[in-house]
C-alpha cells in the first residue's frame, strides 16, 4: 500500500532535483544557462521558505490585539505615574486604540463571544481617551474677566478647572476613573484574545 506525498515534500524534491541536475551541468553550461539555472534554484527556495513561514506566523491582526494587550498591562503597571501625570497636566502618551475593523477581520476565526468582548474593549477605552480629554481640558489655561462695582474690569489667567462653576472635576478625579476604564479595556481584550482564533 502507498500513500502520497504531501505538497511540501513534493515542493522539496523537485528543489533537490533541480540543485542536483544544477550540479551536474553547471560546469559544461554556458554562462547564460548557468544563471537561468541558479535563478530557477534560488525561486524554488524562496518559495519553500515562503510556504513555511505562512504556515507557522500569526495573522498581522491577531498580533495587533496581542501587541495590544501588553501595551495595557504596561500602563496598568505604570497606573501611579499615569494619573500623577495627568493631575500635573504633563504628557502622557496613550496607546492607539484597536481599529473596529481588525476585530471584523478575526470574527470569522473566533467564538461568538470574540465579538462581544471586542466590543466592551471599544466602549472602555472610548472611555479612557475621553476621560483623559477631561483630565487634559481642566489644565488648559483660560482668561477670566470679572468687574467689581467702581472699579475696572480685571482679567486674569487661570485653568479652566479652578474656573468657578465650569462644571469640571479635578484632573486626578479624571485620571484616576481613566485608570479604571484602562482596567476595564484591559479585562475586555484579555477575554477577546481567549476567543480569539478558537472557532471549531
Amino acid at each position: 500500500r502507498t500513500t502520497q506525498p504531501d505538497e511540501r515534500e513534493m515542493t522539496l524534491f523537485a528543489l533537490q532535483l533541480l540543485l542536483g541536475s544544477s550540479a551536474l551541468r553547471l560546469s559544461s553550461a554556458p554562462s547564460s544557462r548557468r544563471t537561468a539555472l541558479l535563478s530557477q534554484a534560488a525561486a524554488a527556495a524562496a518559495a519553500s521558505t515562503a510556504f513555511a513561514h505562512a504556515a507557522w506566523a500569526e495573522p498581522p491582526p491577531a498580533e495587533a490585539v496581542r501587541g495590544h494587550l501588553s501595551e495595557l498591562k504596561a500602563l496598568l503597571a505604570d497606573k501611579e505615574n499615569f494619573v500623577t501625570a495627568l493631575s500635573d497636566g504633563a504628557p502622557y502618551k496613550l496607546p492607539a486604540q484597536i481599529p473596529f475593523t481588525t476585530f471584523q477581520k478575526l470574527e470569522k476565526t473566533s467564538d461568538p463571544e470574540f465579538m462581544e468582548a471586542a466590543i466592551d474593549y471599544a466602549e472602555a477605552y472610548r472611555g479612557v481617551k475621553d476621560l483623559v480629554k477631561l483630565a487634559r481640558l481642566t489644565k488648559q489655561t483660560v482668561a477670566v474677566s470679572t468687574k467689581e462695582p467702581g472699579k475696572p474690569r480685571k482679567e486674569t489667567q487661570v485653568s479652566y478647572g479652578d474656573v468657578p462653576d465650569s462644571g469640571l472635576a479635578t484632573a486626578k478625579e479624571y485620571a484616576e476613573r481613566a485608570a479604571d476604564e484602562i482596567l476595564g479595556a484591559s479585562v475586555a481584550l484579555d477575554a477577546a484574545v481567549k476567543y480569539m482564533g478558537t472557532a471549531k
